[in-house]
């Protein structure tokens, strides 16, 4: 059964090889194109000389909240023997190839491919409004942006600044970015609430500023949201009909 998780709850989790512990996430990269995330970035410790490596989620085999842990379906030879990152260069699609060409996987870009038989689990949503729309790029350039990235940018509505990121909140399931968790508390008396990715129209990653399709009223009052309490299909609800109503 799918669970929203914010990325910092994500990164509390104990995460596991098949033959032994492996490191903590750091970080996920998700693509600004339909927010969904692509990799996990693993720090790993005293494994591999504290080196960072990316993991799929497609490997990710289970979370068990009963003790804070996230199994990998991997070896830890195939992750040592994967394709080396460098955190201060972006990660690019002839990266990627290689990448998935060392696991002998189809990669989420071609669509119809399977992976041993099984239909890759990547949902392919509707391209959202981005600064620099994918089919103007080069195959080469790439749309992937780390979560570290984007926690902390300023919020602007429609009729003007209603605070910043503070979280993304991922569907550990099919893996997208589900909503974005905006404090509002730059407007007292504020609080924090949830807006659906959908509702975001642009992302300027030069000013470190995301825009919404909709008014600072309608997201300061938004259900409020509590980090400790599970996103249920109630609340789901309750945010669809409010923005919904906003919207109208």
């Amino acid at each position: 059964m799918k669970q929203f998780r914010r990325v910092r709850d994500i990164a509390a989790l104990t995460l596991s090889a098949i033959d032994g512990r492996m490191g903590s996430i750091s970080e996920l990269y998700f693509d600004d194109q339909n927010w969904t995330v692509r990799y996990l970035i693993v720090n790993t410790g005293g494994w591999l000389s504290a080196r960072n490596v990316l993991i799929a989620p497609i490997a990710v085999a289970g979370i068990d909240d009963a003790d804070a842990s996230m199994r990998i379906n991997l070896r830890k030879e195939q992750i040592e023997q994967a394709p080396p990152i460098e955190k201060a260069k972006p990660i690019s699609r002839q990266y990627e190839e290689a990448y998935y060409e060392h696991f002998r996987w189809a990669p989420y870009w071609q669509a119809g491919t399977t992976v041993l038989g099984t239909p890759i689990p990547y949902p392919d949503p509707p391209p959202m409004n981005v600064d620099e729309p994918v089919f103007f790029e080069s195959p080469e350039k790439s749309h992937l942006r780390s979560s570290a990235e984007v926690t902390g940018y300023g919020v602007h509505a429609q009729d003007g600044e209603i605070g910043h990121i503070e979280d993304l909140v991922i569907d550990d399931e099919d893996w997208n970015v589900g909503y974005v968790e905006v404090d509002t508390r730059n407007w007292l008396p504020g609080k924090k609430v949830l807006v659906q990715t959908g509702r975001i129209k642009q992302i300027d990653w030069y000013s470190r500023s995301v825009t919404m399709s909709l008014t600072r009223h309608a997201i300061q009052s938004a259900p409020a949201y509590e980090p400790s309490m599970l996103i249920t299909p109630d609340y789901e609800i309750q945010l669809f009909k409010h923005y919904g109503k906003a919207a109208a």
